[in-house]
């Protein structure tokens, strides 16, 4: 009987001190994004992004831009989203053996569709396979793994 009690008493206590899932306020947003297509509407060049290897991945405040190819330098970024907008700021380059690097220089962003540090997009399509992307300089889609 004190046996079964005291398994219950444990039982109990693991149950009410389980660990926090953190959740994210999100949505569609939140998980790992394949680049697609990529339009540059100021020089009217269309790119077809399917094999290049380029990603975002969106979870709580932090958006990581990768280049599962290593052609690129892997990217972390603060985000606001917002209804239709997603506003992009405080890019750093990640150096995995030191601090991260804030960066200023554009040319690291280029290859991800991002033409300056601070960036806001319309989201025109956002679904839990979809997501489509506009600004005045790009427009991008991808597809959700």
């Amino acid at each position: 009987m004190m046996k079964r009690i005291l398994y219950i008493i444990i039982g109990v206590t693991l149950l009410l001190t389980s660990c926090d899932k953190e959740d994210s306020a999100n949505g569609n947003l939140d998980g790992f994004w394949q680049m697609t297509i990529m339009l540059n509407k100021v020089n009217a060049t269309n790119s077809d992004m399917r094999l290049s290897g380029i990603t975002w991945a969106f979870q709580g405040h932090i958006l990581e831009l990768r280049d599962v190819n290593k052609v690129n330098q892997d990217i972390i970024m603060s985000f606001n989203h917002d209804g239709n907008k997603l506003k992009l700021y405080e890019p750093y380059r990640v150096d995995r053996d030191s601090n991260d690097i804030i960066i200023n220089d554009v040319a690291f962003l280029l290859p991800y569709g991002i033409e300056s540090t601070t960036v806001e997009y319309n989201v025109i399509e956002l679904s839990n396979s979809c997501m489509i992307l506009d600004n005045n300089v790009w427009h991008l889609e991808f597809r959700k793994y």
